[in-house]
């Protein structure tokens, strides 16, 4: 290598350096981008449908325009230093409200905030009178419960004993079995245009059966498996928050609702039902069962089943509430829990009605 190229090369490099530092000291003092402040906020996040949200402004404001969940506001009048609009929604959950306008400094702004809704009507307390019981295996640690065609479908839990069951109700004895994999904690089951769908709880994978129990395919979700029902056009399922998660038959998700009751989020949803246009849920770790409008997210009913609870059930361990099952030609539900030896036909009273037949929302 001649000596002329030597010291070209060694004019390039020394070039490089040169831009290197000025760069890296340029991004050493250039100031961060500050976060522009919120013109317009909130005092707070959580209210009850139908009540006044008063949003206010960090500096004065010459015009303003409030959106609701996607929505202008007519007639959003300003009070003082504040805009007051009303919590008008059908359903509970999170709803969002966007303000955009001007200040009197001539700044443009457009805030998104979101407002968190508490159903505005307190549950009504339903009752219950037992009708009949029936033998239940002691070694079925109960998830899921379903009739279909008049007959007995049963998910079972625990990793290396999960099953999925078909019953003879007057027995209790089992008519059919499919065991899941030990890596698979079994969870609810619905069945749906003639397939069986089953959860489980922490794998994200579920199987959906044909009706002789032969394996049809096994599908994905991307959250925890805990109950499934279905209405007449769409799979439900919980996944141990306060949602319900709308799905296809290919189980594919086409919604979600947000459940509450006038005092918050109900968490731990879990064992479905669908009647009516409402799904009934046990509510894991405790003896209650809450009636849901399917509509609007709203608990419209509860019913404390303490006093069916088998008195040889273990209340400190795991052997729960959990199993509900409803038979439409005889308007009775058929209650269980984990690892108990009995299944409970029960009558319940004072559950909320439709006036019509309800399409459940997607």
């Amino acid at each position: 290598m001649n000596s002329s190229y030597k010291n070209f090369l060694l004019v390039i490099l020394t070039c490089l350096v040169i831009f290197s530092c000025k760069q890296e000291k340029k991004s050493e003092t250039s100031p961060e981008i500050e976060q522009k402040a919120a013109t317009a906020v909130l005092a707070r996040t959580r209210y009850t449908i139908g009540d006044s949200i008063s949003i206010g402004f960090s500096q004065p404001v010459a015009q303003f325009q409030v959106m609701w969940n996607g929505t202008i506001v007519s007639g959003a009048k300003q009070v003082s230093d504040s805009v007051i609009i009303k919590a008008v929604s059908e359903k509970t959950g999170w709803k969002q409200l966007i303000v955009n306008g001007t200040t009197k400094s001539n700044e443009t702004f457009a805030d998104t905030l979101s407002v968190e809704l508490l159903s505005d009507i307190s549950p009504k307390e339903m009752t219950y009178s037992v009708l009949s019981s029936f033998p239940h295996q002691k070694t079925s640690f109960t998830e899921g419960l379903e009739f279909y065609k008049g007959e007995l479908y049963e998910s079972t839990g625990e990793n290396g004993k999960s099953l999925l069951l078909k019953i003879d109700l007057k027995t209790g004895a089992t008519i059919k079995s499919v065991p899941l994999a030990d890596q698979y904690f079994g969870e609810g089951l619905t069945i749906f245009n003639d397939k069986i769908y089953q959860l489980t709880w922490t794998t994200g994978v579920g199987f959906r059966y044909n009706m002789d129990f032969t394996l049809d395919k096994t599908f994905t979700y991307y959250t925890q498996g805990w109950g499934m029902t279905h209405t007449d056009s769409s799979i439900i399922m919980g996944d141990g928050s306060n949602k319900l998660y709308y799905f296809n038959a290919e189980f594919q998700k086409t919604g979600e609702l947000e459940v509450y009751d006038n005092k918050g989020p109900v968490l731990k949803i879990n064992e479905l039902e669908y009647v009516d246009g409402y799904v009934f849920a046990n509510i894991w770790e405790t003896d209650k069962i809450i009636q849901i409008d399917l509509a609007t997210g709203k608990v419209v009913g509860s019913m404390d089943m303490k006093n069916i609870i088998p008195g040889e059930v273990d209340q400190t361990g795991s052997s729960v509430l959990n199993g509900i099952a409803y038979q439409p030609f005889e308007n009775a539900f058929y209650i269980t829990g984990k690892n108990w030896p009995t299944l409970f036909k029960i009558k319940v009273s004072g559950a909320a009605k439709k006036n019509s037949k309800t399409i459940a929302l997607k």
